[in-house]
């Protein structure tokens, strides 16, 4: 059963600027993890997530820029 939840602009914003925050965060961790000397496999895994997080906001994104036209 799919849920319509009415967000403000403000709040998109928000959620979008947050989603940036998380992205940096992806990245400054898979650099620390690079530097520990952990198994490869960890790493992909670990950029596999970070690739999944970043394709779905894109997605989210695209989304929003269609709404906007």
């Amino acid at each position: 059963m799919a849920t319509l939840v009415r967000l403000t602009k403000d709040q998109i914003d928000n959620l979008f600027k947050e989603a940036g925050e998380i992205e940096n965060l992806f990245k400054d961790l898979h650099e620390e993890l690079e530097g520990l000397r952990i198994p490869d496999s960890t790493l992909r895994r670990f950029a596999v997530l970070h690739g999944r997080y970043t394709s779905a906001i894109a997605y989210l994104e695209r989304q929003r820029a269609l709404g906007d036209e």
